[in-house]
């Protein structure tokens, strides 16, 4: 059984090493009918490699909105005109959290307020929030830092800007921390150490909840404000139950609703389908292309071999061994064409140029999807398998007296 498996592995690598040496002798042959493939499994390799990263930008987009599972929690007195204030329902939400062992945790609330730096002036939204507001939402700040418990406890509030604000009050790439006015008649000055993204929240001004109820409760208290929190997504519908019974049980006299709100509250799985369907038409598309066109010259070309495969089978070779060997020889070249393709993807898709436009505001970025590499060179040995058949047919059926002929 050993020496049969040993036969067998010499004859396999005896083969791609004639495949090899063949494809040497017809360099310039084996160039022209490759070029196409390797333009494919670039192609594909790139394609497939920016259908990742793409879904990567999209995603973290549909986060902005919620993390799956983001659920909202909503309080209501059931008395009418009885507003549901945060200072009540807050602490009874928290404690509900706790309870529940659920870490994430955030209240949420906003409205209009002015800003002002240096005499220039800006209308803005503030965002009243908890600390995980930043994880719930996946806020990534471009420069600085996040809001922090112990902030709420600073001489000056501190709060995160969105960059688009900063360069309207005249503080574009302004080093931080930096200070700002909020407020109308009797500004606040607030101390601004850390900015979002042009692309995310880009005029608003986000503050920790005990900070704006220090500074500002007293004139506009908040009269309304939603609470979120974040859950495994195979736990969303259970601890949404669980979290509406708590929190009722905390708050008597209060109606709670509890749903879920992030981008896959409606069950499907992958919002971003469609995008891989397209990719992968396009990539076929391209492969199909590349496929033909060697296929066509391997046809062309095996045709003026007729007198070298007559020869071969004139000193002994078997038509098995013609067959593979012809075969073999496309494998082999397009398994060189594949690695060079991919190379050329590579080499695209991480170019500096096309990075930045690829990744811009990218919090997670990836690294050049591995799968994608993988199914570029499956994808070359698949071709030339493919490709190699026919060919390897009308050699193995080529006879001693077709080479006089020829």
């Amino acid at each position: 059984m050993s020496q049969r498996l040993d036969r067998a592995a010499t004859g396999f690598v005896a083969a791609v090493v004639e495949a090899w040496q063949e494809l040497r002798i017809h360099k310039l042959r084996v160039l022209l009918s490759l070029v196409g493939v390797m333009i494919a499994v670039a192609s594909l390799t790139a394609a497939m490699a920016a259908a990742a990263i793409a879904k990567q930008v999209v995603t973290e987009q549909y986060e902005h909105d919620g993390r799956p599972a983001l659920l909202g929690v909503w309080a209501h007195p059931m008395g009418e005109g009885v507003p549901p204030l945060p200072e009540v329902v807050r602490p009874a939400f928290f404690t509900a959290a706790e309870k529940l062992d659920i870490r994430y945790a955030s209240m949420t609330s906003s409205m209009g307020i002015v800003t002002s730096h240096a005499g220039l002036e800006r209308q803005a939204e503030i965002r009243i929030v908890d600390p995980a507001y930043a994880t719930l939402h996946r806020v990534v700040p471009s420069r600085g830092r996040w809001l922090e418990e112990a902030d709420a406890q600073n001489m000056s509030p501190a709060v995160v800007v969105g960059e688009r604000l900063l360069r309207k009050l005249g503080l574009a790439g302004a080093d931080l921390p930096v200070t700002i006015e909020l407020g109308g008649t009797i500004p606040v000055t607030a101390t601004v150490v850390g900015a979002t993204p042009k692309g995310f929240s880009g005029s608003t001004v986000f503050m920790l909840a005990d900070a704006y109820q220090h500074w500002f409760g007293a004139d506009q208290p908040l009269m309304d404000a939603q609470y979120e929190l974040w859950v495994p997504p195979k736990r969303a519908r259970q601890l949404s139950a669980e979290a509406r019974r708590v929190i009722a049980a905390e708050l008597p006299g209060y109606q709670v609703d509890v749903s879920r709100m992030d981008y896959l509250a409606y069950g499907d799985e992958d919002p971003l389908r469609e995008v891989a369907i397209v990719v992968s038409v396009i990539g076929g598309v391209i492969l199909l292309l590349g496929a033909l066109s060697l296929l066509n010259v391997a046809l062309v070309t095996i045709q003026q071999r007729v007198r070298e495969v007559g020869i071969r089978r004139s000193f002994g070779a078997t038509t098995g061994r013609v067959f593979f060997s012809v075969l073999m020889e496309s494998v082999v070249a397009t398994v060189v064409a594949g690695a060079v393709g991919v190379m050329l993807a590579v080499a695209l898709i991480s170019n500096p140029w096309v990075a930045k436009r690829l990744i811009d505001h990218v919090d997670d970025v990836p690294a050049f999807p591995f799968e994608a590499a993988l199914l570029g060179l499956a994808v070359s040995v698949g071709v030339g398998a493919l490709t190699g058949v026919i060919p390897a047919l009308v050699a193995a059926r080529v006879k001693i007296v077709d080479a006089i002929r020829f």
